[in-house]
């Protein structure tokens, strides 16, 4: 009985991330080539010129995080992990020299997790289920830095990583840049470790997630 009890408890934390983790990577679009073969005033390789207005076109993330607690002695453990794109993309970014303004940006998702519980090292359950959420379209600010021709840091909503608890972390968050035709390309990654509680019961949350978003220039 403890073990179908523990398993349920964990499996609840990862809803908690899951859910916060698609408000906050509602920021950058998934894998798709961007249609369209003009340069929209930024294409080819040059990334120092990526000011202008875009249309926010996908969103390719894959996550992983880890609810680690220990009930009378015994170490309880969820890994669950997910691979998802955006759909039904909405909304429209504007990059100046040093901010994107995301404006009624939002995306839903369609998909499958899996959550692997551990009892003791134990694997005692391997639980495939569907993920499925609707991200409404949000407006925010976000500042960002350059570090280099092709990679820049974020601080804000835009780019930053999913948190557990629900609230819009700050960043600061590196970020990849390239072009495909018309079409801007951003990869993040980002980790951390945060305590956490359920029931009354002190656990870690770590969650990692890579994300790729695309952007087409009006």
């Amino acid at each position: 009985m403890r073990i179908k009890t523990t398993a349920a408890l964990l499996f609840f934390c990862m809803s908690l991330f899951f859910i916060s983790c698609q408000k906050e990577i509602s920021i950058e679009l998934g894998n798709g080539n961007g249609n369209g073969n003009g340069n929209g005033n930024g294409g080819g390789n040059n990334t120092n010129s990526i000011e202008g207005d875009y249309d926010y076109v996908g969103l390719h993330a894959i996550t992983l995080s880890t609810v680690t607690f220990t009930i009378a002695g015994e170490e309880n453990k969820s890994v669950t992990t997910s691979d998802y794109y955006g759909k039904n993309m909405t909304g429209t970014v504007k990059i100046t020299s040093n901010q994107f303004i995301s404006t009624n940006v939002g995306y839903s998702i369609d998909t499958t997790m899996n959550s692997k519980i551990y009892l003791n090292g134990l694997l005692i359950d391997d639980i495939d289920l569907p993920f499925a959420a609707t991200v409404p379209p949000t407006s925010a600010t976000s500042t960002y830095v350059r570090n280099s021709a092709d990679s820049i840091t974020v601080t804000g909503s835009f780019g930053s990583s999913p948190n557990p608890s629900g609230n819009n972390p700050t960043g600061p968050v590196g970020a990849k840049l390239s072009w495909s035709g018309d079409t801007l390309i951003m990869k993040t990654g980002a980790s951390y470790t945060q305590n956490i509680s359920q029931g009354g019961i002190p656990a870690v949350f770590v969650g990692k997630v890579s994300a790729v978003t695309k952007l087409k220039k009006r």
